[in-house]
C-alpha cells in the first residue's frame, strides 16, 4: 500500500483517480487549495495552492508518491498558465524532492508542445520539464480530452446543443480528437503507481480518431435531437469567445481553445493496449451519460 497526495485532487480526475486508488488499497491523500472538501470515503483532505507553495511541505510530507494533477485550461486572475501550469509543477516538483517522494505522476496533456504560439500546450510542456527535472523519480502521462461523469467539455456540448436552434461548428468541424474515458485514465494511474517509477511520456487516447463535427452528431444522437450543424469561420466566433471568456463562469468556448483547433488532437490509436495492455472504452458506444445533462 502507498499513501499518494493528489495534489488537484478535488476535481474531474482527482475525484476518479482518487477512487481507483483507494478502491486498488491505497491511502489517498486530496490536496486543493479551495474551501470544497468533496472526496471519496476514506480518504483525508489538505489544503495547499500550488500558484503561492503554501501547505504543498505538509501535504506531501510522508507521501510515498504525488499524483500532480492541478492545472487550468482557461487563464482566469491569478490563475494562469503560467502561474499554474508551468510555476505550479515548479513548486510541486520542488516540495516532492524536498520531502523525499519516491515517485511523481504528472498529467500533462496529448500535444504538449514548447511551441510559444499556443499559450496551454506550451505550458504544460513547461511543467512537464519542471518535473522532469525535479531530481524525483516521475512518469509522465499525455491523455487525449476525457470523457465521463462530470467532464468539462462534452457536456458543455450537451448545453451549447440544447440551448440553439442550430449547432455552431468552429471552422470546418475536421480537428481531430481521440476521447479516452475517464475510467480508462484512473486505470492507467493505478498502474503506474503500482509499477514504480519508469519515466515514462506516456501519450494515450481511446481506440478512434473522430472530429469535432463527429463528437457533436454522437452527442445529437444521445439527446435525440435532429438540429442541423452549421460551420463558422473561426474567425467570426472569436469576438463572442472573447466576451465570454470575459463575462461567464463557465464559457462554451475561449479563444485559446479556439486557437487550438487548428492542431488535432491525436496519438497511435493502440496507445493505450501498447503501454498498459487493456483496450480503452469507444467514446460513441460509451456516450449516454451525456443523457442526463
Amino acid at each position: 500500500m502507498a499513501r499518494i497526495a493528489i495534489v488537484g485532487g478535488t476535481g474531474f480526475v482527482g475525484m476518479h483517480t482518487s477512487r481507483a486508488l483507494a478502491t486498488a488499497g491505497h491511502e489517498v491523500r486530496l490536496v486543493a487549495r479551495g474551501q470544497r472538501r468533496t472526496r471519496v470515503d476514506g480518504t483525508q483532505f489538505m489544503r495547499a495552492d500550488v500558484v503561492s507553495g503554501d501547505g504543498l511541505a505538509e501535504a506531501l510530507s510522508g507521501c510515498h508518491v504525488v499524483l500532480h494533477l492541478a492545472a487550468v485550461i482557461r487563464e482566469r486572475g491569478s490563475q494562469t498558465f503560467e502561474a499554474v501550469n508551468r510555476r505550479g509543477a515548479e513548486k510541486v516538483a520542488a516540495a516532492a524532492y524536498d520531502a523525499g517522494v519516491g515517485h511523481i505522476v504528472h498529467q500533462s496533456a496529448l500535444g504538449a508542445d514548447p511551441d510559444p504560439a499556443f499559450a496551454y500546450l506550451s505550458s504544460k510542456w513547461q511543467g512537464e520539464q519542471a518535473i522532469r527535472g525535479s531530481g524525483v523519480p516521475w512518469d509522465v502521462l499525455r491523455p487525449s480530452l476525457l470523457f465521463g461523469i462530470g467532464d468539462g467539455f462534452y457536456t458543455q456540448l450537451v448545453k451549447l446543443i440544447r440551448w440553439n436552434p442550430v449547432v455552431p461548428i468552429p471552422g470546418d468541424g475536421r480537428a481531430m480528437f481521440q476521447p479516452l474515458a475517464i475510467g480508462d485514465l484512473a486505470r492507467i494511474v493505478v498502474e503506474c503507481v503500482e509499477a514504480g517509477p519508469r519515466r515514462l511520456v506516456a501519450e494515450i487516447g481511446g481506440p478512434e480518431w473522430v472530429s469535432l463535427e463527429q463528437i457533436v452528431d454522437v452527442i445529437k444522437h444521445e439527446m435525440h435531437t435532429r438540429r442541423p450543424n452549421v460551420h463558422v469561420p473561426i474567425p467570426m466566433i472569436l469576438p463572442a469567445a472573447f466576451l465570454f471568456d470575459k463575462l461567464l463562469p463557465k464559457p462554451p468556448v475561449t479563444p485559446s481553445q479556439l486557437k487550438m483547433l487548428a492542431k488535432n488532437n491525436i496519438t497511435h490509436p493502440e496507445s493505450v493496449r501498447r503501454l498498459f495492455g487493456f483496450e480503452p472504452l469507444s467514446f460513441p458506444e460509451n456516450a449516454g451519460y451525456l443523457r442526463d445533462y
